[in-house]
């Protein structure tokens, strides 16, 4: 029993949306990239000073942070897309597989089925009461067919 269930269709759909997603934040973390590596002091002291120059250096690193995010967020959309894409090409493959061999039996059968009404009537008739004439003896003598194998080698 599996319990994975892929659907190419809505795995393509995700990362497509998960890219929207992700140019919106490499937008936003650009647009704050400037004012969060180089905080103005506030005022002219030490203090204000040793403040901005603290969260310049937490500014730089939310910005190192969110460049490897960056760089995980593209490389997970890129691993779903190529997913979705394989499951699509098995899929095809093996509906390619499948396909000739459907089509060669359903023709087969349908042949047959022609074939069997173009007969005289009579003759379908009568192999069809044969038929379910021999369904008796068939049904009493397939079981008996390995002791009936063992006494003729015996």
């Amino acid at each position: 029993m599996s319990y994975v269930i892929a659907a190419p269709e809505m795995m393509t759909a995700a990362a497509t949306d998960l890219a929207g997603i992700g140019s919106t934040l490499s937008v936003a973390h650009l647009v704050a990239a400037s004012p969060t590596a180089a905080v103005i002091p506030a005022a002219a002291d030490e203090v204000s000073a040793s403040i901005a120059h603290l969260f310049s250096q937490y500014g730089g690193g939310f910005q190192a942070l969110a460049g490897k995010a960056a760089a995980f967020h593209d490389q997970f959309v890129h691993t779903l897309k190529a997913s979705a894409s394989a499951y699509t090409s098995a899929e095809v493959a093996n509906a390619a597989l499948l396909k000739p061999a459907s089509n060669t039996f359903l023709s087969e059968f349908l042949s047959g089925l022609v074939s069997i009404f173009e007969q005289n009537p009579l003759e379908f008739l009568a192999g069809t009461v044969l038929f379910f004439l021999l369904i008796p003896v068939f049904i009493l003598v397939i079981p008996l067919l390995p002791f009936l194998a063992i006494l003729a080698l015996a």
